[in-house]
């Protein structure tokens, strides 16, 4: 389910689905997500993600005033077993959203951003019946996020974190 634009006052960035395979607004971020890739290789993985329907992959970015990419952020729907995110069941698989890539193009917003972001796939999360989000290794820039999801944070192995949706 697509994400319906949404505009943060407090950080004036705008926040929304991005579906168009122009990856030329993108090229300074996942230049910096992917420096040895070539121009080749980053527009066939970005076609690849948002040709995908809304329910499989996709990719959200943040917009700051002045319509330039600040952020980015593309995930993928996973089903995962439940031991990974602290929950008994046996031979069930959880549903939920992985965070594949989370960019920032600048150090000072960085934490707004991801935080922005993280809470934008909270809300898609929630509505497709998602049990968890699989973020990359907490450190100091997912402070924010770290703040508000205290107590639904689990660690995996200090590679990838999962927040437990309520």
């Amino acid at each position: 389910m697509p994400l319906e634009a949404i505009q943060n006052d407090y950080t004036g960035l705008l926040i929304k689905q991005y579906d168009n395979d122009n990856i030329y607004p993108l090229l300074p971020l996942l230049s910096l997500e992917f420096p040895n890739w070539t121009l080749d290789k980053i527009n066939n993985y970005v076609k690849i993600v948002i040709s995908k329907k809304h329910n499989v992959s996709g990719m959200l970015v943040a917009q700051n005033e002045a319509m330039y990419y600040v952020g980015l952020l593309i995930y993928t729907f996973q089903h995962i077993s439940p031991e990974l995110i602290g929950n008994t069941k046996k031979n069930q698989f959880e549903n939920g959203i992985v965070v594949e890539n989370l960019i920032a193009s600048s150090p000072i917003l960085q934490k707004q951003v991801f935080f922005l972001l993280t809470e934008s796939i909270a809300k898609i999360a929630k509505k497709n019946n998602c049990k968890f989000i699989e973020l990359p290794k907490i450190d100091e820039t997912y402070e924010l996020i770290k703040e508000k999801y205290k107590n639904q944070i689990t660690h995996y192995n200090n590679f990838r974190i999962f927040i437990k949706l309520n």
